[in-house]
């Protein structure tokens, strides 16, 4: 991934997330994998993302990510919290809640904000339920 300006703002760093569930919802894997960094104890690869996508919920297989969320009395929660960095070099957090199939949903993907040269890199760390 090629880094963010050190100076993105938290709606930046939205859009960015935006664009990675904007790949996940042509179920494009590959390109949703390769478009951020990764946390490596997680061990995430392409297919491990689709299958945490498609093991969600009660129609196994079935389900993808949306952009677009359809009205509900849920909303998504988008949200970026930012600290000092800290002794992992990490400074600061985006958790994105995903659209399943239009709604939103528990699934929440985690993202890790760190500090490179040249930037900010933006990390996935999980994709669970929260």
């Amino acid at each position: 991934m090629v880094p963010l300006s050190e100076t993105a703002s938290d709606a930046e760093l939205i859009a960015f997330i935006d664009g990675w569930a904007a790949l996940m919802e042509r179920e494009d894997y590959e390109a949703a994998y390769g478009y951020t960094d990764h946390i490596p104890e997680m061990r995430w690869t392409p297919d491990l993302i689709r299958q945490v996508i498609k093991g969600y919920g009660d129609c196994i297989a079935q389900q993808r990510v949306t952009v677009a969320e359809v009205p509900s009395d849920i909303s998504q929660r988008k949200v970026v919290d930012r600290w000092e960095p800290n002794r992992i070099g990490g400074a600061g957090e985006i958790w994105y809640d995903l659209n399943i199939d239009g709604v939103a949903s528990d699934l929440t993907a985690t993202f890790r904000i760190i500090p490179v040269p040249g930037g900010l890199a933006i990390k996935l760390n999980d994709i669970h339920v929260m």
